[in-house]
């Protein structure tokens, strides 16, 4: 599965924002950034199955690329893999 990424230069390095996940993290470099994105989005991803709710529907691009608050900013996709789902009482 593919999650559009926001990457953004910061003084400490970059910070991803991941906006149909509402998740936002940090790494030293792009690379560590987007790594640590796929694994908050991991994380973020199987929460949402454990609670049994369905995870947010991946908007199209262009809806952020329009929002003022990314404007300027880099967007790329990540590749996250499909996380297990847990069997109940395990």
């Amino acid at each position: 599965m593919r999650y559009l990424i926001v990457l953004e230069q910061t003084e400490d390095g970059c910070s991803v924002q991941v906006p149909d996940l509402a998740v936002v993290i940090n790494g030293r470099n792009i690379e560590e950034a987007k790594l640590a994105a796929i694994k908050a989005i991991e994380t973020n991803l199987e929460a949402y199955r454990e609670a049994g709710k369905d995870v947010p529907r991946n908007e199209p691009a262009q809806k952020h690329m329009k929002n003022p608050d990314f404007e300027g900013l880099l967007f790329t996709y990540v590749n996250v893999g499909h996380v297990k789902e847990k069997k109940h009482g395990k």
